[in-house]
């Protein structure tokens, strides 16, 4: 018994017959990691769902707070074309009443266009208004202000709110600046609203950009069916100063800090002059830096573009790092791990089988081998026995011979009386059924019957004989 267990703990399993389980960890390993990328796409795809929707909603929310900007700008507008002139205090209280529901604006003005023979008359009228030290101002190459040179026409901040925080720009000929001049040119021969690109404000105490918003102001009664008719009205500009990270900060005080930074361009400036502003998460390392377009746009990103008055400005989302850490999906380890274990099992499990197979083979074949020898052993003790009984006839027929009578027989020669071992004489027949098997009957030979019976004897001897 214990050699029969020996050789079940060392059963010899050929390779053929771990085929199935090899074939099966294989299926296994490429249906989990299968369905594990099928699930990290799934996942990418659910992410990829979630960071466009959080990004939409960004993007809406600032496209909709910069045109409520500049329909606030037109409503000023509008208050000037209906209430023409309108004095500094005017201006100043109705500006007083608008602005609060703007926070992303850092001010509104009046820039009238001042030819140069008008240029001592307004300077003097402000410092009449109490302004003592109003002058035409303009930036100087080493970004100073100074005394405006003269020139033909100027376009001055002569209305500003609040004053108290644009005094900088207070008397500041925009038309000095190209960006400026390029967009007031075009305001006043379109008689729309025109957006400068990306400046620094004057009045700017930080690093982020600005743009100046202008809706051209033409005379009153005068025809603007053609660009001559409004260049040959141009009365000035309503302008709105706009901040651009101010204005982009305020749209998304409601949004939560997700990880999501983005990017704000003007794709109708030149290349090098578009990023209006770029906001990195706050749970980001990643500095705020100035990121071109194309280096933003890799990977995972959202953008829209949107107009601003004739000009088109583009945001760009893009998640940062925190984002893909605070997103990060387990689900498709999970459903590998799982896969894979629940493939290691099926594998234990079919190998547990074929041990057992093979474990019952061995005993069937060991089975056999000991019935195969208990037959050896049955036709072994066949043969035996048979031999034992052979052996046994063989006695009992050497016991018959024993019985059988042999040797020498004292007989008597006159009346053949047999004397026996212990010396008495008897009859032949008697002695010999005494010490055989042998039994008689009497009868009577041929000779006999001829000397003592010789009519009888005759008779049953065949004719002519």
């Amino acid at each position: 018994m214990n050699k029969v267990d020996d050789s079940i703990h060392h059963l010899s399993i050929p390779v053929r017959r771990y085929l199935p389980i090899i074939y099966m960890v294989a299926l296994g390993i490429v249906v989990s990691v299968a369905m594990s990328y099928f699930v990290y796409q799934w996942e990418e795809t659910h992410q990829r769902m979630e960071f466009e929707s959080r990004a939409s909603a960004y993007a809406n929310a600032m496209e909709s707070t910069l045109r409520e900007y500049v329909g606030a700008l037109l409503f000023l507008g509008d208050f000037f074309n209906n209430s023409w002139p309108v004095t500094r205090q005017q201006f100043n209280n109705f500006v007083a009443s608008v602005l609060p529901r703007y926070p992303g604006i850092q001010g509104f003005g009046w820039d009238p266009l001042v030819k140069d023979v008008e240029r001592a008359a307004y300077e003097s009228a402000a410092r009449k208004e109490g302004f003592a030290k109003f002058q035409f101002t303009e930036r100087s190459e080493e970004n100073e202000l100074v005394r405006a040179a003269r020139r033909e026409e100027y376009v001055i901040v002569y209305y500003i709110y609040p004053l108290e925080t644009n005094r900088p720009a207070f008397g500041f000929d925009i038309a000095s600046n190209g960006t400026r001049l390029k967009a007031i040119k075009k305001a006043f021969k379109t008689g729309e609203l025109s957006v400068t690109g990306r400046i620094t404000l004057v009045q700017e105490t930080g690093s982020q950009y600005g743009v100046l918003i202008l809706l051209p102001i033409y005379h009153p009664g005068a025809s603007l069916n053609s660009p001559e008719e409004r260049l040959a009205s141009r009365s000035g500009f309503v302008v709105e100063v706009l901040r651009i990270g101010q204005a982009v900060e305020t749209a998304l005080k409601g949004f939560a800090d997700e990880g999501i930074a983005l990017a704000l361009y003007d794709m109708s400036a030149e290349k090098g002059n578009r990023l209006l502003y770029h906001r990195s998460t706050r749970m980001s390392k990643v500095p705020d830096l100035q990121i071109p377009a194309e280096d933003i746009q890799k990977g995972l990103f959202w953008s829209k573009t949107f107009p601003i008055a004739e000009r088109q400005w583009k945001v760009i989302f893009s998640p940062s790092e925190f984002y893909y850490r605070s997103r990060r999906a387990w689900q498709p380890w999970i459903v590998l791990l799982g896969l894979l274990l629940l493939t290691t099992l099926l594998a234990l499990n079919m190998r547990k089988k074929i041990l057992y197979t093979a474990e019952i083979e061995q005993r069937i074949a060991e089975q056999a081998q000991t019935n195969q020898r208990l037959e050896t052993e049955i036709r072994v003790r066949t043969a035996l026995e048979a031999e034992r009984d052979k052996t046994i006839d063989d006695l009992r027929q050497a016991l018959n011979e024993v019985n059988t009578l042999r040797g020498i027989l004292p007989i008597c020669s006159f009346c053949k009386k047999v004397r026996d071992d212990q010396g008495y004489w008897e009859q032949v027949d008697v002695y010999i059924r005494k010490h055989s098997r042998a039994d008689f009957s009497h009868s009577i030979c041929p000779e006999c019957a001829k000397d003592h019976y010789p009519g009888i004897y005759k008779k049953s001897q065949p004719d002519g004989e």
